[in-house]
């Protein structure tokens, strides 16, 4: 039995890889510009995508030494978390610094 999960833009584009959108489309039976929906967040993939993402994703052992923590934070993922934590400061400071003005 295949594990499914959510799959996320930065997930899908992650299990792409460096194949083409044509390419990885041909993988599991989609076009191109569906891949590209997926991996720009203006799309979900259906329960039929759903289902072949996680079964290539089971093939390729993808993210198999990963474990998720939580609601589906990737621990092994320090850039993309450093980037957001550091956002998040930027932000914090910003609007503590538009509060002292006032």
């Amino acid at each position: 039995m295949v594990k499914e999960m959510r799959w996320t833009p930065r997930l899908v584009k992650q299990l792409r890889g460096k194949r083409t959108l044509a390419d990885f489309g041909a993988l599991i039976g989609a076009s191109k510009n569906s891949v590209w929906r997926w991996e720009a967040g203006q799309a979900r993939p259906d329960a039929t995508y759903v289902e072949r993402l996680s079964k290539l994703a089971e093939r390729e052992r993808f993210l198999k030494d990963w474990k998720l923590v939580g609601s589906m934070t990737l621990v092994g993922d320090l850039e993309s978390a450093k980037a957001e934590i550091a956002e998040l400061f930027r932000r914090s400071v910003e609007r503590t610094a538009r509060q002292l003005a006032e």
